[in-house]
């Protein structure tokens, strides 16, 4: 095989990891946002629980409140009736004092309603409140994975990086310069192979005397429509 020829395929293979493994690093925040969606979610679902069970316990201490301040006019009214003369007045303070515990009883109830409430909503809050604390630590052990598997990849980033700058020492720069060009252009393949003429970079028949030109690769041929460097692949030895 055309020694250039062999040097651009390794430095197709080698730029094609490198491509590879920079996606997958690009990747990460998208993968970490999974984590972070599923925190946010149980923040709100923990969030919503408790303004309800803030809610409850406000208006339970207003009726509480309600509660005392009506038992009171009860009790003053009560008080007061000793001094009545008359049946007029003996009716409406009856009326008055009927109308107090009717507010006070509805009161009572809606105590009643709120604290069954709470007492439902607590065993809500501290579920909530768990799932915060399991997302929180997923979110954080992700993140850890991902530092640590980008470490990873990143080292063996390097790896092809020093190999790619071996090949290129050997690379004539003509050919490297439409190297490079074809890469940008071509979405990261510059090289194909060609098998029953057709390119398989760009999945179009050549003509038969172009593939036959290809068959010895000993030449630094293009193909006609998308300008990749084209060769044949070798046959593989069958193993011994």
């Amino acid at each position: 095989m055309n020694e250039q020829l062999k040097l651009l395929i390794e430095l197709q293979e080698i730029d094609s990891s490198i491509l590879s493994l920079n996606d997958k690093i690009e990747s990460f925040p998208e993968r970490l946002n999974a984590s972070k969606t599923h925190l946010e979610k149980a923040i709100a679902a923990f969030k919503k629980v408790k303004s309800r069970h803030e809610e409850l316990i406000k208006k339970k201490k207003e009726k509480d409140y309600d509660i005392d301040e009506k038992q009171e006019a009860i009790n003053k009214l009560k008080t007061r009736m000793g001094d009545i003369k008359t049946n007029k007045e003996y009716e409406a303070y009856l009326k008055e004092i009927e109308v107090f515990q009717k507010i006070k009883y509805d009161a009572e109830e809606e105590v009643i309603s709120a604290m069954e409430e709470i007492e439902s909503i607590a065993g809500d809050l501290k579920s909530n409140e768990a799932m915060v604390t399991e997302a929180e630590v997923e979110l954080e052990r992700d993140g850890k994975e991902l530092e640590e598997e980008r470490k990873r990849l990143e080292q063996e980033m390097e790896v092809h990086r020093s190999r790619r700058n071996v090949a290129l020492e050997k690379i004539e720069s003509e050919n490297y310069s439409q190297y490079m060009k074809n890469l940008k252009r071509l979405g990261g393949i510059a090289i194909a192979p060609a098998a029953d003429e057709i390119c398989k970079g760009c999945n179009t028949n050549m003509p038969p005397q172009l593939f036959n030109d290809l068959k010895d690769n000993d030449k630094i041929i293009k193909c006609y429509y998308c300008g990749r460097f084209l060769y044949i692949k070798e046959k593989e030895s069958p193993p011994k």
